[in-house]
């Protein structure tokens, strides 16, 4: 399997929850991360942002369980890049990546502001750019997910298009673009 699509997709998804830019996540990443929506959503002190900050302390908790070995409370980018490459390798079943199916589901079930069963551009650009993506970069991610054009997203869309984003060495995947466009240029 080529891997360096995926590598730059995991390199820049390291990048995206580096909130402080010290080259290590950390728990801290996640609370900014969790703040940052809540902000983006008008979302500070609610219930709602209580939730989300618990899924994000979970995301956190869950990767560094597995991937901070050594016990320092921080993941290097080579670390974090081993750690994916490896749940990609296991099988195209994707198992390992799928048990934490439900943590990506109550993730975008935070993008669902309003709760519809949906995701609109605007509940994606406000989630997304949280992680330093910019609006047009969101807004292009988006009408690619968007197959049947109807202007939104289904929660099962967005779980299924962070898979893909996790797993695929694709670079022309719909999901490729979901952080950002990629350097990687393809060979066809």
């Amino acid at each position: 399997m080529s891997e360096d699509v995926l590598r730059e997709k995991m390199a820049k998804l390291f990048g995206a929850y580096d909130t402080d830019g010290n080259g290590y996540l950390e728990r801290r990443d996640f609370e900014i991360l969790a703040d940052r929506i809540c902000k983006n959503f008008s979302d500070s002190g609610s219930t709602r942002a209580a939730a989300v900050s618990a899924v994000f302390q979970e995301v956190w908790e869950d990767m560094a369980s597995r991937i901070d070995l050594d016990g320092d409370q921080r993941i290097s980018l080579d670390e974090f890049i081993t750690d994916k490459l490896e749940a990609a390798r296991v099988g195209a079943d994707t198992s390992r990546i799928r048990k934490r199916e439900d943590v990506r589901r109550r993730l975008f079930e935070a993008m669902d502001r309003d709760r519809d069963g949906r995701v609109s551009l605007d509940e994606h650009q406000g989630f997304f750019g949280a992680f330093g993506v910019s609006a047009t970069d969101a807004e292009i991610a988006f009408a690619r997910l968007d197959a049947d054009g109807d202007g939104f997203l289904s929660v099962d869309e967005m779980v299924e298009a962070t898979l893909e984003y996790n797993t695929s060495t694709d670079a022309q995947a719909d999901s490729s673009g979901l952080l950002g466009p990629l350097n990687f240029r393809s060979s066809r």
